[in-house]
């Protein structure tokens, strides 16, 4: 969900209130309930890690694996690798094999489980993308999820590297972006999507998500035509209703984010692409989860057309200001086209002003300070860029999405070297 920006419509504000009644209702629940020991152990996890040209992380993501899993449990796939990604995982003592020419980040998986033979000899399965870091409690905290056997995987908390800096450098605005959109989404949405009572989440994150075997063998993970598999798995254990989505906020990785605008452009790209060719491959079934998909889409679709269309609605408001008695047909022509429009009759640069860039700001300055990153009350006076970049990207991926074909492959954002930050 991290493909589409961010908007504030009838299903965030729905999602928001099923996240706090989940809260208080397992609030109450756990000072009732008994602990109980975990079904599974961290011997039952054979733990994935697709690569593709990593050498600049693969070694911290096999590190703080290994805090968790013994070498053995870890299996490296370099797909298609130029670089060292494949001698440097071999090195750390862990099961590494190396595809040429690359198959793309799905087949890799399939090729892991089908080589090792992973489905008969572990009970789970632990996809970690080669950027990720995982906290040495995540699979503590994310086992007991899986103790509900109507449970097919658990994800956890996307986390990021944040060096406190006094100087703004224009690469942590982009990685600010991306981590209060982050923000966003966990408070508003997925946490009341994953409750077992709603279970309507569109996605499996694959930075790191703990599945069940017996589940994700029933799932086809390189269905051909996707760009990404994230969403596909979603959509078929909603659509074969395979089991609940769950999500451990208190399991943690952390990941990288694009911190240049090429980047981030073609990793989002990628996202809705994927999104649109999962929602075309699947179709429609009659279910609460589509309900909610089309709800979402039809809010985030909107919100887009109106960040794209809004320096035009400034214009007018700033032309009906200060061309009164213009007679220049173009200006008055413009101003026309939107007056012919009612509700624009009504809207003026203070409303713009208070209620969309005063409520996006105060909301980023919020989560800056919340999560101790006081930065974001200077980026997020500039968002707004990201937004209209963000509704672009949305907008300009339908055709390629529905239309288009893709094999699969990948191409990582430029990778940075925090082996010792976190």
């Amino acid at each position: 969900m991290k493909a589409f920006g961010s908007f504030f419509g009838p299903s965030f504000l729905f999602w928001f209130l099923m996240g706090i009644i989940r809260i208080i209702s397992e609030k109450l629940a756990k000072s009732k309930k008994k602990r109980t020991q975990n079904i599974y152990k961290h011997s039952d996890i054979a733990a994935i890690v697709p690569a593709h040209n990593e050498e600049l992380v693969i070694k911290s993501c096999i590190d703080f694996l290994k805090k968790s899993l013994d070498p053995s449990q870890i299996y490296v796939t370099s797909d298609g690798s130029q670089d060292k990604t494949y001698e440097i995982a071999k090195a750390q003592g862990v099961i590494a094999t190396e595809l040429d020419p690359g198959r793309g980040k799905a087949k890799a998986i399939v090729h892991s489980l089908e080589t090792h033979q992973l489905f008969e000899r572990y009970k789970l399965i632990f996809i970690v993308d080669a950027d990720t870091k995982i906290d040495k409690s995540f699979l503590e905290k994310a086992l007991p999820v899986l103790n509900d056997r109507r449970m097919a995987v658990v994800f956890g908390k996307a986390a990021i590297y944040w060096p406190q800096h006094i100087i703004p450098n224009l690469k942590y605005y982009y990685i600010a972006y991306r981590e209060r959109l982050n923000r966003i989404l966990q408070y508003f949405l997925i946490y009341g999507m994953t409750w077992r009572f709603t279970n309507v989440n569109f996605v499996v994150p694959g930075f790191c998500a703990l599945y069940r075997s017996d589940i994700l063998k029933k799932l086809e993970i390189d269905s051909p035509g996707l760009l990404i598999e994230d969403f596909n798995l979603a959509f078929q254990l909603h659509k074969k209703k395979l089991g609940t989505i769950g999500y451990s906020p208190s399991s943690i990785g952390w990941d990288q984010h694009p911190d240049n605008l090429k980047d981030y452009w073609n990793q989002v790209r990628r996202w809705n692409i994927g999104f649109f060719q999962t929602v075309k491959m699947n179709g429609f079934w009659f279910s609460f989860f589509y309900i909610a998909l089309l709800v979402f889409s039809v809010e985030v679709f909107l919100s887009a057309i109106y960040v794209l269309l809004l320096p035009l609605l400034v214009g007018y408001l700033v032309l009906t200001n200060i061309a009164v008695g213009s007679t220049n047909t173009l200006i008055q022509g413009y101003i026309g086209f939107y007056q012919s429009f009612g509700p624009y009759k009504h809207v003026s640069l203070s409303d713009i002003f208070m209620w969309l860039f005063m409520f996006d700001y105060g909301t980023s300055v919020v989560i800056g300070l919340t999560h101790k990153k006081p930065q974001f009350i200077f980026y997020g006076l500039f968002f707004f860029v990201m937004h209209y970049v963000t509704s672009l990207i949305l907008i300009s991926s339908l055709i390629p999405g529905f239309f288009g074909k893709s094999l699969g492959r990948w191409s990582s954002p430029a990778r940075r070297d925090e082996s010792v930050r976190i």
